[in-house]
């Protein structure tokens, strides 16, 4: 059965400014600027700046279709937390015999990863839109790689595409834990 009209809204986070121009939604804010196209889904944006919030209606939608709108409007509030806070994931490397050789580099934008399982293959990740890697100090973690970024979508791709090349083929996966995990996930700065 099908609704006259279904409309969710969230606020706008303090210290973001967002603009909706034709469903492409740009927000800015003290760590940059993120734009997305939501010309997909066949809503209604829009930014109530008497009320500072942001507003997605549909009309005459089925259960379904309905769903979109707050799947679009949590896109939304990602967003305006990567331009203000940040996304930060923290990755380790699991091996047993063959000790894992992680490098990042910035000039070309990816991560090599040696010696997996003692393989002489390298194995090249490319990083995705903005995102930063980095190894942690060994004094303070062992084995640890932190992708950095404003957009999560970009952030967790990244630490998808490192995973994904390290998963152990041919072999039992419950003898072969070897491989590079994602171990947190957290923001760069602490949210007020």
């Amino acid at each position: 059965m099908r609704s006259i009209k279904q409309g969710n809204s969230i606020p706008v986070q303090e210290g973001t400014e967002v603009k909706i121009n034709k469903r492409v939604v740009t927000v800015t804010g003290p760590k940059g600027t993120l734009t997305r196209s939501f010309a997909h889904a066949p809503i209604d944006l829009k930014v109530d700046d008497k009320k500072n919030l942001i507003v997605a209606e549909k009309w005459f939608g089925t259960k379904s279709q309905n769903s979109t709108l707050k799947s679009v409007l949590s896109h939304i509030n990602n967003m305006m937390t990567g331009v203000t806070l940040g996304y930060k994931y923290k990755m380790r490397f699991a091996y047993a015999h063959f000790p894992v050789s992680v490098t990042v580099n910035d000039a070309e934008k990816q991560i090599e990863i040696r010696n997996f399982l003692g393989e002489k293959y390298v194995r090249r990740v490319p990083l995705v839109g903005e995102t930063k890697a980095s190894r942690t100090d060994v004094a303070v973690m062992k084995d640890e790689l932190v992708l950095e970024g404003t957009s999560i979508r970009d952030v967790s791709l990244s630490a998808s595409l490192v995973h994904g090349v390290t998963l152990v083929k041919r072999k039992d996966i419950r003898k072969f834990l070897d491989g590079i995990y994602v171990s947190a996930k957290e923001n760069i700065e602490a949210p007020q």
